[in-house]
């Protein structure tokens, strides 16, 4: 990131760095079938990168507004495990903040170390806004995790994800009978987990949306 030279820009990431941070985790990534915390940012404000990860977790948008404005590259950031601030922001539901991060031209089809998305992040947590604001910029609606996981893939694991689901589905460039490296496609993975799978029959190649049904 850039050198901050000026009295302005200085007395800006001072302020940044006195904002009262609550002691606690700081949610960074899962693995392709679990959501486990796995890092504790203890220093979220020892650099201009870390605060940006933290003020977007936190739901501070007058603070990553700030940071943006201060420096533009810290918009694609990454925590330990390649999360980005998008990631936050989408796995939060944090859709104005998201919406910010994108305009700063964030990466929509940026990659944690496990191959997760911003799409997947959304998509865990049943962030249908998300999902949808992501599509609009561009993010790949059949991005393949290193577990050949495609965001489909993981809204087929929560149980109420009718939203989401139908967002995905939608999209004119769902595949979505593609197969996780289990050789399972979303609807599989849907049939065992209840309640929404009706909503993956819309996938079936004899699936007719005017009328609702397969023939």
């Amino acid at each position: 990131m850039g050198d901050y030279d000026s009295d302005d820009e200085k007395s800006q990431i001072e302020k940044l760095r006195n904002v009262k941070v609550p002691r606690g985790m700081f949610v960074s990534g899962w693995d392709d079938d679990s959501d486990e915390l796995i890092q504790e940012d203890k220093n979220p404000q020892a650099s201009i990168d870390r605060m940006i990860l933290w003020a977007v977790n936190e739901n501070r948008i007058s603070e990553v507004r700030e940071i943006l404005q201060l420096d533009a590259d810290t918009v694609n950031s990454r925590d330990d495990d390649g999360y980005s601030p998008l990631h936050r922001a989408c796995y939060n539901n944090f859709v104005d903040i998201a919406k910010l991060l994108l305009q700063y031209r964030a990466n929509p089809n940026a990659r944690t170390a496990l191959g997760w998305t911003p799409l997947h992040s959304a998509c865990k947590w049943n962030n249908a806004d998300c999902a949808q604001l992501l599509l609009q910029f561009g993010a790949d609606v059949n991005a393949e995790s290193d577990g050949q996981q495609t965001p489909l893939h993981i809204t087929s694991t929560v149980s109420s994800c009718r939203n989401t689901a139908s967002v995905l589905l939608l999209d004119r460039n769902i595949k979505p009978l593609k197969e996780n490296n289990s050789e399972e496609t979303a609807a599989v993975i849907a049939r065992r987990n209840g309640m929404s799978y009706f909503i993956f029959e819309m996938g079936n190649e004899a699936y007719d949306c005017e009328t609702g049904l397969i023939d």
